[in-house]
């Protein structure tokens, strides 16, 4: 090993390996100093960039080279997916013979990409093919048999859904007996007993499934649509050269599997890197109208872009009731008809900010209200008035204050419907199929779920619920932990480093921005901006770099001299100007 490459033994070895900063428990990360050395040396990449990537599961330099570099041809083979040729071969069918198609959607942004993806490529290929999405009011999540027997009204004979359908044995069984055909194209987990579709398209079905098995929903129709066109490209329908280049089709991906909070590994990482150089590019109008009301319109869009302004703008409509909108706005073809439904969705977005901070403070006040929430390791709330479509968003903001798996309850049709979040360590779904005597209905992923149960099941299911999670996670108040991926002197945060973080993107689940620990630096200057703000001015050896945290401080309190930071590295663009600086997680 290289001695470049042995950068900061002695540096981690003097820090220990958990300092209670003032918000969370650092938790520093052990390192494979050999492994990391092997690596850098192989690529020629700085050593903390090498150490991090030890840290993303990466074994070997081959490995590496392909997480910073990521390329189509290291996608996986549609055909991993179990019974996918039978779903091929069934809308071919449909194609050719003229049948009417319905792609059936979800309301959220997954659901909205994905649906928008398969009802373009169809047409594309001549189907006859219309869309349908449920109102999350008025039907809710997934397949209804009112829905289905007002397309059979419609001579529907081939239901494909999106993201949704895996929990559905009653609808998909009404669909059959009206004779339509369904194909189930889905990435929640299935449950036990599954129904009776004629295909069911879900990674998660097959253990052996391992580069596909985190696919968002969009991911899931974009792999079908993949396979689609091997098909017809193998019918003679193209050669190489003029067929549909699916590359075009990575914008949707990016959006619905980062808004989904998809793991950002091997095949969804490949499909989200490449999809977001097309969303920076992309030719369509109502993305580019999306990107015009969020400032976008002449910048790279990044994953941040993604969660924060895109997501929730196109979340919105659906969250208040109706996700037409916002898929009209993917799909549509004029520009000027895209600015307008662009407005919407964002005036949309604005009343939905509004109406969940209001939430937000109701339920804040039932938690006060009740001093047994405060002993208890699980917060299940119910009251007939809350909007349903913002119980998921207002879940995720509680399990945030509390460290505490949340579930929030509304009345629906004499029943209580919501959604729960869960703290990372706590599988959410597995805990409510041990509850699944109290439940009516209920379906999701392991940090987020929906559920429904009649009024009387909610005490026997806050008591089951509330069993599981104390028998989980200790009864003791357990600290907000913080993983940190390595120390760092300031000099080691430069551009050259910052070249290969921007490789390591995009960031979220599965592939957390890096994280680092800084110490024995001086503060020159230190300022606190709006009451909540910390802003510094860092000082080591011959280098400075300014630093800001936001809302670390509570208002009124006097500004501390930190010892320590932790923080992670980003550009900061301000006025064409384009500098590093390090934003603030905590301090000690």
């Amino acid at each position: 090993m290289g001695e470049k490459y042995k950068r900061g033994r002695t540096i981690v070895e003097s820090v220990p390996k958990t300092i209670q900063g003032t918000r969370y428990l650092w938790q520093l990360s052990h390192h494979d100093h050999e492994l990391a050395g092997e690596i850098g040396q192989a690529l020629q990449i700085p050593p903390l960039v090498a150490l991090i990537l030890t840290k993303r599961q990466i074994s070997s330099p081959s490995q590496a080279r392909d997480f910073l570099y990521s390329r189509l041809e290291n996608l996986a083979s549609p055909h991993q997916l179990p019974d996918i040729e039978k779903a091929v071969i069934r809308i071919v069918r449909a194609i050719e013979h003229r049948e009417q198609i319905v792609v059936y959607g979800d309301y959220d942004v997954d659901g909205i990409a994905a649906t928008a993806l398969l009802v373009h490529f169809i047409s594309r290929l001549g189907g006859k093919v219309q869309w349908y999405l449920p109102h999350r009011i008025d039907e809710g999540y997934g397949l209804n048999k009112r829905a289905l027997s007002q397309l059979h009204g419609q001579s529907v004979s081939l239901v494909v859904t999106v993201d949704c359908g895996s929990s559905d044995h009653d609808a998909i069984q009404h669909a059959r007996e009206l004779g339509i055909d369904v194909i189930v194209t889905d990435h929640h987990q299935p449950p036990r007993h599954l129904p009776a579709a004629n295909v069911l398209l879900n990674p998660k079905l097959d253990q052996d499934v391992t580069e596909l098995r985190d696919l968002a929903g969009v991911g899931v129709a974009f792999y079908l649509v993949t396979a689609l066109r091997t098909h017809f490209r193998r019918s003679g329908r193209w050669n190489v050269s003029d067929q549909p280049n699916l590359r075009e089709y990575l914008d949707w991906v990016a959006l619905g599997t980062l808004a989904d909070m998809a793991p950002l590994t091997s095949t969804n990482r490949i499909l989200t890197s490449v999809g977001l150089l097309e969303l920076s590019r992309t030719s369509r109008y109502g993305l580019r109208a999306l990107r015009e009301i969020c400032g976008l319109d002449n910048s790279q869009v990044g994953d941040w872009d993604v969660l924060f302004r895109l997501g929730p703008r196109l979340n919105a409509p659906g969250r208040m009731g109706n996700g037409e909108l916002a898929l009209r706005l993917l799909l549509s073809t004029d520009l000027s008809e895209a600015r307008t439904l662009a407005r919407q969705v964002d005036e949309i977005n604005r009343e939905r900010q509004v109406a969940e901070d209001k939430l937000l403070a109701e339920v804040l006040a039932s938690v006060e209200a009740d001093n047994s929430f405060q002993a208890s390791g699980s917060l299940v709330l119910a009251s007939p008035g809350w909007h349903k479509g913002l119980l998921g968003l207002v879940a995720s903001r509680l399990v945030e204050r509390f460290n505490k798996p949340t579930v929030l309850l509304t009345q629906v049709d004499q029943v209580w419907e919501g959604s729960g979040r869960s703290v990372p360590t706590f599988d959410l779904h597995r805990a409510l199929d041990c509850c699944s005597e109290h439940l009516l209905r209920f379906g999701g992923h392991r940090q987020a779920a929906g559920l429904r149960l009649k009024q009387e099941q909610l005490p026997g299911f806050r008591e089951a619920f509330e069993s599981i999670v104390t028998k989980e996670i200790p009864r003791e108040d357990l600290p907000r932990t913080l993983k940190v991926d390595s120390v760092a002197r300031l000099d080691e945060i430069n551009p050259g480093v910052m070249t290969y973080l921007e490789l390591m993107q995009p960031f979220g689940v599965g592939n957390p921005e890096p994280i680092f620990c800084c110490q024995d630096f001086q503060v020159e200057n230190l300022r606190i901006l709006k009451g909540s703000h910390l802003q510094l001015r860092l000082r080591q050896g011959n280098t400075r770099l300014n630093a800001i945290g936001f809302r670390l401080l509570e208002s009124g309190q006097t500004a501390p001299v930190p010892e320590r930071l932790v923080f992670s590295p980003r550009w900061n663009y301000w006025q064409g100007e384009k500098r590093l600086q390090l934003y603030i997680i905590d301090y000690c």
